[in-house]
């Protein structure tokens, strides 16, 4: 048991500090600086409305009657993984630039120290990865994966399955620059490292839906994911392994459902 305390000590509340003397909140912001976070979370509201209930409306006003009928269900999901790109990508950068006086290198768009940290990112990978096989065998998350959704194609057809493991991966992309690089960058100046706490929030929201044990470990990566950011000042790493476990979860899905290997054409 001290071992264990011994080593969340080391690993948390260490770590913690570390950021505290790192990241210290101001205790006296500006006006300006107050109301440019403030902004920031107005805009993180409206980024989230529009990744939940706007991808359906997108996909029928602007895509679905110019596509042909029996690739309609493959693409509306590639549409809602382009919309989720956009939204967490253009409105949050084109914000921060303006509005907070950061630019992408800063807002953790930078490859400085990548090589020197990815051993930490595949130690979290060598972590997760046990879970997500034992987690790939239950019925709710064959019901939920792979995402594309059924009757797409996408799943007997490598070409479509290819195309949206590319897209799915971009979506990764913007959802860690959103998540990990502006919602912490922009915010850490003003109130320090809670701007982690403040960012898990709304990441583990975003799981609802998906299995539970989805949404609870959304919150320990969350939290290691903006923890490691900081610290690295780097955000690249955090988007490889998100892409790494995403991929996983469909293989995986694919490999149970026993469709992986004719997929692949190995049979």
């Amino acid at each position: 048991m001290q071992r264990i305390k011994d080593f969340l000590s080391r690993s948390i509340l260490d770590q913690w500090q570390i950021l505290e003397d790192e990241h210290a909140a101001r205790p006296r912001p500006s006006g300006q600086e107050t109301a440019a976070v403030l902004g920031l979370y107005v805009l993180a509201m409206l980024v989230l409305i529009a990744t939940e209930y706007a991808p359906r409306p997108f996909y029928n006003e602007f895509i679905r009657d110019s596509v042909p009928r029996d690739l309609r269900r493959f693409v509306r999901a590639l549409s809602w993984s382009w919309f989720l790109s956009f939204v967490y990508i253009v409105p949050p950068a084109l914000y921060a630039r303006k509005f907070l006086g950061l630019r992408l290198p800063q807002l953790g768009l930078r490859t400085e120290g990548f090589i020197q940290h990815a051993w930490i990112y595949i130690g979290l990978f060598m972590l997760v990865f046990p879970f997500v096989v034992g987690v790939s065998a239950t019925e709710v998350f064959q019901d939920k994966y792979p995402l594309f959704g059924k009757r797409t194609g996408a799943d007997e057809d490598l070409l479509l399955f290819l195309i949206w493991e590319l897209s799915y991966a971009v979506q990764f992309v913007g959802l860690e620059f959103f998540f990990r690089g502006v919602l912490l960058f922009g915010a850490v100046r003003v109130i320090g490292p809670w701007a982690i706490t403040v960012m898990v929030v709304p990441y583990m929201m975003i799981h609802f839906g998906k299995p539970a044990a989805e949404a609870i470990g959304a919150i320990l990566a969350g939290a290691a994911l903006g923890l490691i950011a900081l610290r690295t000042g780097s955000i690249y790493a955090g988007m490889c392994i998100h892409i790494a476990v995403a991929w996983s979860m469909d293989l995986l899905s694919l490999w149970r459902k026993g469709k992986l290997f004719a997929l692949f054409g190995l049979e």
